[in-house]
């Protein structure tokens, strides 16, 4: 039943974007971009960052501490400028984060996502053990929007990974038109020999 007001309350949201962004002119993300699990929401100028979550362990395991964990999250840029995420810091939560890239660019009125696909983002040295259910606290640097602190981030099993869209699966690319076979050329018509006249 919570994933189903899970799914119906992000259906919601992905309507109030899209009618929002044709009231105004701008280019809505579609919905279908939309996670369907929750995480925490924020934003830090013109970037919505949201569905913040760790994967964690099984629903009955623990993440033990000095082992690694995985973060997901999107990105929406709602302004006419790019921004990029320079970094994410987890103080209290793990030794250290690694970005997969140096930075996130997140183009204007676009959408990126972070932990599915060319990005990701990584705790390293987890300073005590994640279960799912914990809730932790993260912190993200923009390069235009400044430094935003994520409250509330929750720890997810590791089996929503499965059910996350992968935007590095690019769509295929469309067959080549077959080329077209050129047309033989006629043989000349032989023109017709005229006879001599008879002499009288």
């Amino acid at each position: 039943m919570a994933c189903v007001r899970g799914r119906l309350r992000w259906a919601a949201a992905a309507a109030v974007l899209v009618l929002s962004g044709a009231g105004c002119g701008t280019e809505p993300v579609p919905p279908e971009y939309y996670p369907t699990t929750e995480g925490a929401n924020t934003q830090a100028g013109q970037i919505k960052i949201r569905n913040v979550s760790i994967l964690g362990p099984a629903p009955t395991a623990a993440a033990a501490a000095g082992s690694s964990a995985s973060v997901y999250f999107s990105l929406i840029n709602a302004g006419r400028v790019e921004d990029t995420l320079v970094q994410v810091g987890a103080e209290g939560v793990a030794t250290s984060v690694s970005m997969s890239q140096p930075e996130v660019r997140v183009p204007p009125l676009g959408l990126v996502w972070v932990g599915t696909g060319p990005y990701t983002v990584t705790l390293h040295g987890l300073e005590r053990p994640l279960t799912v259910g914990q809730y932790v606290t993260l912190r993200m640097r923009f390069k235009q929007a400044g430094e935003v602190t994520v409250r509330g981030v929750p720890v997810q099993s590791a089996a929503v990974a499965s059910s996350l869209p992968n935007p590095s699966v690019s769509a295929p690319s469309p067959s080549p038109s077959p080329t077209p076979t050129a047309s033989p050329t006629p043989s000349p018509t032989p023109s017709s020999v005229l006879s001599p006249s008879p002499t009288s």
